[in-house]
């Protein structure tokens, strides 16, 4: 007898095998809008991410609960181990409340 595969309704965009069940939280870009919320509150800032659909076995968990896809995971390892971060004076001085910008 012939044994049927169901495909899953929404594929996984890396593997194509498994159910995507979450959208990739990689901040893309961020965003200002002059719209309100259903309370009549301004939105203001936003950041867009690059949701992906991705089931959890493709799915990287980083920094508190995010879900990375596979490429945005190769990204984020790649700028954590070349980022060249340099300390300066200026947050210093933010945190410490004395900043006169």
């Amino acid at each position: 007898m012939v044994e049927v595969l169901k495909m899953p309704k929404y594929p996984c965009s890396f593997c194509k095998k498994n159910e995507a069940t979450q959208f990739c939280d990689f901040v893309i870009g961020y965003a200002w809008t002059s719209a309100k919320d259903e309370k009549g509150r301004m939105i203001g800032g936003y950041h867009e991410t690059c949701d992906n659909e991705i089931c959890k076995e493709c799915a990287t968990t980083v920094h508190g609960g995010f879900d990375f896809c596979p490429s945005c995971n190769k990204l984020r390892e790649m700028i954590e181990k070349q980022h060249d971060k340099r300390g300066g004076r200026m947050m210093k001085d933010i945190v410490f409340g004395r900043y006169e910008g």
